[in-house]
């Protein structure tokens, strides 16, 4: 996989931008109850907004939901 910088709006999900960008991600419901978008945080924060689609343990070891995930600044994902 190659990587891909883009700017992001701050009311847009990661999701949201990389649809935008013609990036496929993997995702099924969209709105954090499936985790089928679970991604791996390499660098950066964000602000995760799901609706249970997502275990405490996964969210500790780095990983977030694309289609409830919101930006702080920059980020880096796999």
């Amino acid at each position: 996989m190659g990587e891909n910088t883009f700017d992001i709006e701050s009311n847009e999900t990661i999701l949201q931008c990389a649809y935008k960008n013609n990036i496929k991600l993997k995702y099924h419901c969209a709105a954090g109850h499936c985790g089928k978008c679970k991604v791996k945080i390499i660098s950066g924060e964000v602000h995760l907004d799901h609706s249970g689609g997502i275990s405490r343990e996964d969210i500790s070891l780095g990983y977030t939901l694309a289609c409830c995930s919101f930006p702080k600044g920059n980020i880096e994902i796999l």
